[in-house]
């Protein structure tokens, strides 16, 4: 027993210490309880938002992520430098090589080295008597700088004639070499042509032939003759007149027989 300071009254330790008890006793219990009570719901409300902050922030971060992404292929874009497109100048390149090699193949094709670049036989013998041999006229020709084409035209017809007649073999060469069936005839407006010759000139240059009066080859009596009548450009010239007259014969040239 104790007394108590202010009343006197005697105070039971034993009492106070079994209502300390009990109030410990309770006191934890409840606390405890409410603790539990409390906390749940709070930690709950805690982990929410947690969860929502951290979605938020990672669907911020996807967002921040997406931009990037975005940003960086539109600078990658940019500093791209654009692709030239290449095929206006492969084409151009290819026209201009088409040109030059047809450039360049029309002006062969006007050269007499065509004549036999494929044509060997019966070509041959005519382009090397063009260049070589002195006592034709088609080498006069050669040395007035007159090409095959100007006097033999090139119509897409014949070529295809000729071709279909080398290929299948359709042709008969002489003792020369040259082609027997020849279907080129010169008269006067042939051989004039583009101003190659002037007939009042070459009348001019025969006057009183051989030294005889009046005659003259080139102004016959029997009127217009071709001019390949008596002159061959590949062969060997024939005095045609000489088949009635007995005229004075040129140089490597032969007289038509009397017959």
């Amino acid at each position: 027993m104790a007394e108590s300071k202010e009343g006197g009254q005697p105070i039971d330790r034993e009492e106070i210490d079994q209502g300390s008890r009990v109030t410990q006793e309770g006191q934890p219990s409840g606390s405890a309880a409410a603790t539990r009570a409390e906390q749940p719901s709070g930690s709950a409300a805690t982990r929410l938002g947690q969860s929502d902050g951290a979605a938020a922030a990672q669907a911020e971060g996807h967002g921040a992520s997406a931009g990037g992404h975005d940003g960086a292929a539109a600078a990658h874009a940019q500093a791209q430098p654009k692709k030239r497109r290449h095929w206006p100048i492969v084409v151009g390149v290819v026209l201009v090589v088409l040109v030059a090699a047809g450039a360049g193949f029309f002006v062969w094709h006007n050269q007499p080295s065509f004549c036999n670049a494929i044509c060997h036989s019966p070509m041959d013998n005519y382009v090397n008597g063009y260049y070589e041999d002195s006592s034709l006229l088609a080498n006069t020709h050669m040395k007035a700088n007159v090409t095959c084409l100007e006097c033999h035209e090139a119509t897409i017809s014949d070529q295809v004639n000729e071709a279909c007649a080398y290929m299948s073999g359709d042709f008969s060469v002489d003792e020369n070499g040259n082609i027997l069936t020849v279907g080129v005839s010169a008269d006067q407006s042939f051989c004039t042509n583009g101003a190659c010759h002037n007939m009042d000139d070459v009348k001019a240059a025969t006057a009183n032939w051989g030294g005889e009066e009046g005659v003259n080859p080139h102004d016959s009596h029997q009127g217009t003759l071709y001019c390949s009548d008596c002159h061959s450009v590949h062969g060997t010239s024939n005095l045609y007149c000489n088949a009635c007259h007995d005229w004075k014969v040129p140089d490597g040239w032969t007289s038509a027989s009397k017959e």
